[in-house]
């Protein structure tokens, strides 16, 4: 069945199901749904997790060895399939058809991805999966569903963000959610449990002289790994949430793994030198690098939930010199 994310935690509280399809252009959106998931998950005891990124040589028979693996106890599983920007191909389309037909009630399977091409969404995996599971697909937010997104965020973070404010933050983010969370989370820290009026938000976005999220991503784009963890020890000394770096390493994986793919940069949001470095770096890594990486951010993103006893700031920093 369909279902939209507002509907995400109703439908939680009636039934966790065996199967979620999350597919959104953000991977903030997704990264949302995975958390009120994830948080039934360990009521309903899914003690462990596993995640596979799908690349071409990806040998699917995860899906029909896991049964076989659980133990007499029973224990509960959690398996994450990331697909980058395409379907599964001809095997993975295959497998999850038939792990549809029998799904396993000690696995609680997620398929997650960011950009999905537009032939899948009419697949027959995806219609597979739906007749068993829940999919939600989530479409770009309009500007009145972002202004309600900022408040929601604002909120959360203990903080009030007036109209005039809000409308400031979108135009110098440019629609772009890890970029407006990161200022709703830097506003938080200056102005805990304040009133964030038009000069305060003007102020805070024009005249801030620290490191932001953005310089940690254009540093680890160019390959500058000193520039790189400097900025990133600055972050976690600012209180920045580990999930948001997770958040901008994953974005920036993402939009140089499409730049290999398809050469150009047509298409991926940010200003001229960011673009620049996108392709120059593209230039330089190979897909098997992003692929090794994506399994490294899906380690600490375990740990970051508890189900790996890791440092996650350690595990960012250690990645971000070894990239």
């Amino acid at each position: 069945m369909k279902i939209s994310d507002n509907n995400l935690i109703p439908s939680l509280d009636n039934k966790l199901q065996n199967i979620y399809v999350l597919l959104a252009d953000e991977s903030v959106r997704i990264k949302e749904c995975l958390d009120k998931i994830y948080s039934k998950a360990k009521l309903e005891l899914f003690t462990e997790k596993e995640t596979y990124v799908i690349e071409s040589k990806t040998k699917w028979d995860f899906l029909t060895s896991e049964s076989s693996n659980l133990d007499m106890f029973g224990s509960k599983k959690i398996i994450e399939i990331k697909l980058l920007g395409q379907g599964p191909g001809i095997k993975g389309s295959k497998a999850l058809k038939d792990y549809a037909k029998e799904p396993d009630s000690n696995i609680l399977l997620i398929v997650t991805a960011e950009g999905l091409d537009k032939k899948s969404f009419s697949s027959a995996w995806l219609k597979a999966l739906e007749q068993t599971g829940v999919i939600i697909s989530m479409k770009p937010f309009s500007k009145s569903d972002l202004l309600s997104w900022i408040e929601q965020k604002s909120n959360q973070n203990g903080i009030k963000i007036l109209k005039d404010a809000k409308l400031l933050l979108v135009e110098k983010t440019e629609g772009n959610l890890m970029a407006t969370l990161q200022e709703i989370n830097k506003l938080s820290l200056i102005f805990p449990s304040e009133e964030i009026d038009f000069n305060r938000m003007k102020k805070t976005i024009t005249n801030s002289s620290s490191f932001d999220i953005f310089d940690f991503s254009n540093a680890f784009i160019s390959g500058n790994k000193e520039k790189a963890v400097r900025i990133l020890e600055s972050l976690k000394l600012e209180g920045t949430p580990e999930s948001l770096i997770i958040w901008a390493l994953e974005r920036e994986l993402n939009n140089l793994f499409k730049v290999i793919k398809t050469g150009t940069v047509s298409g991926i949001w940010g200003p001229k030198n960011y673009l620049d470095k996108l392709k120059n770096s593209a230039q330089k890594v190979e897909k098997e690098e992003i692929y090794k990486a994506f399994k490294e951010i899906a380690l600490i993103d375990c740990s970051i939930k508890g189900h790996k006893k890791q440092n996650p700031w350690l595990g960012i920093r250690n990645l971000t010199l070894t990239f």
